[in-house]
């Protein structure tokens, strides 16, 4: 046989046995005798003959494999938020399949009609053109998903879920905004910057107000020239830090819109000579690891990454059991108290 990619016609056609005769010996459903099974998994050994599972998807209408779409997977959020989802489908019987939308809308299109040309059972869709403030300004993006959603099941990590027909979960952060606040105030800081984040992003314009609320009703201070856009790893952070050590006074306190930013911007307010807390203090938002290894430790708002895993997971599972119910799940977080606000080391 030709030095070729082997398909099951290929295997039939030197058994002198039909396609079908194939396809139920290697799936060991249905008759086919034993003479003619010995041959053709004799043929099968021989070739390494593996079926397409695309075919097999094709075929049995169910591939028991999720995709979950990311902007990008260089933050330790997104992965952290995966290896819980995977987790959970795992133990389902389910495989993930991860894609990176590189913070393009036209990449995240693309890997959205990868997945359905896989026939994935359901998409989760995290981040990206999804958070922008403006879905206006990405139809192609926004059509794409409506477009999915009409034939598989897509859950978005977003709150505003429900405005394109699909399920959602997202993380209610504005109590625990609101303890943070209460617990600088007792920490007798005064003022607040914030830094992180930009403008055109839903969830850190949501945050920045919330910050901001939360401030005025704890009595802490937020002066405009202390409020930075930077985007969101810590070399954003090290940059917004600069830019706020060019004030001429500085705030008690710096809210970071995630834990990178604030590990950047301690990283330069220590090379500057300041101490933490003592001189300024710091706070991060979402929990990674890298605010707990930073010294000193990070105050921040920590998710809660297991239960959002899983009630991503139970909400794929509903849909693929054919619920029709529009669930978006708010998540809590937590206040996790460390040494850059005066706490102790966890």
């Amino acid at each position: 046989m030709p030095d070729k990619k082997i398909t099951i016609y290929d295997i039939a056609k030197e058994a002198g046995v039909s396609a079908s005769q194939v396809s139920r010996a290697i799936s060991g459903k249905g008759y086919v005798s034993d003479e003619n099974r010995d041959r053709i998994w004799e043929l099968v050994e021989k070739y390494n003959y593996r079926p397409s599972a695309v075919a097999r998807n094709l075929k049995k209408g169910r591939s028991n494999s999720i995709g979950f779409l990311v902007p990008h997977v260089y933050q330790e959020y997104f992965p952290y938020l995966y290896q819980s989802f995977e987790n959970e489908m795992m133990d389902r019987g389910y495989i993930t399949i991860v894609c990176n939308g590189r913070s393009w809308s036209g990449g995240e299109i693309r890997n959205l009609q990868l997945l359905e040309e896989l026939r994935v059972d359901a998409v989760v869709i995290m981040g990206g053109t999804l958070d922008q403030i403006n879905w206006a300004g990405y139809p192609d993006f926004i059509q794409a998903i409506r477009n999915i959603s009409d034939r598989i099941p897509c859950v978005l990590g977003s709150e505003r879920a429900a405005e394109l027909e699909c399920c959602g979960m997202y993380v209610d952060a504005r109590a625990c905004v609101d303890e943070m606040a209460g617990h600088l105030a007792a920490q007798e800081y005064r003022t607040m910057g914030i830094i992180g984040g930009v403008n055109s992003v839903y969830p850190s314009v949501q945050l920045r107000g919330f910050l901001r609320e939360a401030a005025e009703r704890h009595g802490l201070e937020v002066r405009p020239q202390w409020q930075i856009t930077s985007s969101y790893n810590s070399m954003d952070g090290a940059e917004a830090m600069k830019e706020l050590l060019r004030q001429k006074e500085l705030p008690d306190v710096v809210c970071c819109i995630n834990d990178e930013i604030a590990v950047g911007a301690m990283g330069v307010a220590l090379d500057a000579g300041l101490k933490i807390p003592q001189d300024i203090a710091f706070t991060g938002y979402d929990g990674v690891w890298l605010g707990r290894e930073f010294r000193p430790q990070l105050t921040t708002i920590q998710f809660d990454f297991a239960t959002m895993g899983h009630v991503l997971a139970d909400t794929v599972m509903n849909m693929i059991g054919g619920s029709r119910q529009q669930a978006v799940v708010p998540v809590s977080p937590w206040l996790e108290i460390r040494e850059s606000t005066g706490g102790r080391r966890t």
